[in-house]
């Protein structure tokens, strides 16, 4: 049987659509942090749960410049921030279990969530209900993590940008 997975913006909420807006964002912001809820179709668990960004491809690309320099510009501010909590990148917080500290933010970057190889992994603390092993989402169950877009002051182009965030698992139902 094949195994659904969905992505809301609210608990047990009705699925997003692609794609997601960080928002207008300025030299300096930070998009404010972005709710995630999974959940998935499943008769059985899903496991092996991970992230990852590649450069946009889930449609016709509107962008100003190319998916790629996208992505690359995403990555390259994730290297420059790490292991900063803030600053620059696209950062993850997966850990709904610690109310999302501020210690766990992390930017994806060269080496962490830049591609499938390097995937993030899901841990226990992302499931907000049910209960399971780091890297599952149980049956029934949800995880809960959130996203934050911070622009470096630095910046001097303008325009959107796109990347794609992925989610791998694997699924026996």
């Amino acid at each position: 049987m094949a195994v659904s997975v969905r992505f809301s913006r609210t608990s047990a909420g009705s699925p997003v659509f692609l794609p997601q807006s960080a928002g207008s964002l300025a030299p300096d912001d930070s998009s404010g942090e972005m709710e995630v809820w999974i959940t998935h179709t499943g008769t059985a668990k899903i496991s092996a749960c991970k992230f990852y960004i590649l450069p946009y491809s889930a449609g016709v690309y509107l962008g100003t410049v190319t998916a790629q320099d996208d992505y690359d510009k995403v990555i390259a501010y994730g290297d420059n921030s790490y292991p900063a909590f803030s600053g620059e990148g696209l950062y993850v917080n997966m850990n709904h279990g610690g109310t999302f500290p501020a210690e766990e933010w992390q930017p994806f970057r060269t080496g962490w969530g830049d591609s499938l190889a390097t995937a993030a992994d899901m841990p226990i603390d992302a499931i907000s209900s049910g209960s399971g092993l780091a890297g599952e989402i149980p049956t029934g169950g949800e995880a809960h993590i959130r996203l934050r877009l911070d622009i470096p002051a630095t910046e001097t182009e303008t325009g959107t940008s796109y990347v794609d965030l992925l989610m791998v698992y694997t699924s026996t139902s």
